[in-house]
């Protein structure tokens, strides 16, 4: 049985702004395995992307200010660490691609000087064997190795996404968290991409946390899914669960708009209504202002947990619709 790499137990997190404050993160649970992938699924503006900023203590940057709960790395509580930890946590441990390639990248560096330097802060390399070892990812990335001279602005936004892939896979870490990372990449390319993380997985036995809204590449990567609607998780389980049988309204909804899961369907179908404003805690379900089956205790109260067997388990009062 895989061991837990990562726990998210009860988080919350806020953030302060002119307008008021933002409850963003409510009451997050979840847990990585070793040698997983494991998905985070929803609409814009649900709090994947801040979850992943919590993880990796970046949030701190952006205002984001946990208000409960804690984040276990193989252990350890990530807000226990100091700066010499944060930077090998940060940088070795975990690694991050994100959905804008240029925040990964200096501007002022060729890709050869700053992929050389990713080998080199990882160690255990020759300068010869570094050169050897970038030419053998930028292969199987389909890179040509004349970007090598080349600056960050001199390239294509897909070009860019798949030189931070190469950074990371170059870094080796524990944890890989891939924030919508195939959104700039044409539909070959993409698949070329992901095959490339899950071959990644299987060799370094790394953990991977797959952040994004596209519900047919999510159902291709990844091992356990989370559902993620207006900052909390409201439905978990495996792949096998979640797109058989699904019991929370909003994921069979956002499994119908996307044209996937175990629910017959003639066309695509859309979720009406808004997602909620998250200056304001809600009292009830998060979702029950736009889901078709509430009733008025979803209003008032918010759901307790209900567990299905297996992992499986979901924020609803009216699980099974």
């Amino acid at each position: 049985m895989s061991e837990k790499l990562l726990e998210v137990n009860h988080y919350s997190a806020e953030m302060k702004t002119d307008g008021g404050t933002l409850y963003i993160l409510q009451d997050i649970n979840f847990h990585v395995n070793e040698d997983e992938c494991f998905g985070i699924i929803g609409e814009s503006g649900c709090g994947k992307t801040m979850t992943s900023m919590a993880i990796l203590r970046y949030g701190e940057r952006l205002g984001l200010a946990r208000s409960g709960g804690e984040i276990l790395f193989q252990g350890e509580n990530v807000e226990s660490f100091g700066r010499k930890r944060l930077k090998e946590y940060n940088g070795k441990d975990t690694l991050i691609i994100l959905q804008d390639p240029m925040q990964a990248l200096d501007p002022l560096f060729t890709i050869e000087k700053q992929l050389l330097e990713t080998v080199k802060a990882r160690g255990g390399a020759s300068k010869a064997e570094a050169r050897e070892e970038i030419r053998e990812v930028l292969k199987k990335l389909s890179i040509s190795e004349e970007k090598l001279k080349c600056y960050p602005h001199e390239l294509s936004g897909g070009m860019l996404q798949r030189i931070v892939g190469a950074m990371v896979i170059l870094h080796k870490p524990k944890l890989i968290i891939a924030d919508e990372p195939t959104t700039a990449l044409d539909v070959s390319i993409q698949l070329q991409y992901l095959k490339l993380l899950k071959q990644i997985q299987k060799e370094y036995h790394t953990s991977i946390i797959f952040i994004s809204h596209d519900i047919k590449v999510i159902s291709m990567m990844c091992d356990r899914i989370a559902v993620m609607y207006g900052g909390r998780v409201v439905e978990q389980g495996t792949k096998e669960q979640l797109f058989s049988s699904p019991v929370h309204p909003y994921t069979r909804a956002l499994f119908k708009s996307g044209n996937m899961g175990g629910i017959p369907q003639d066309r695509y179908e859309t979720i009406e209504g808004n997602p909620p404003d998250l200056h304001e805690k809600s009292e009830g379900c998060p979702f029950a202002d736009r889901c078709k089956h509430a009733r008025e205790k979803c209003h008032k109260a918010l759901p307790e947990l209900q567990e299905f067997g297996d992992g499986h388990e979901a924020l609803c009062w009216r699980p099974r619709i």
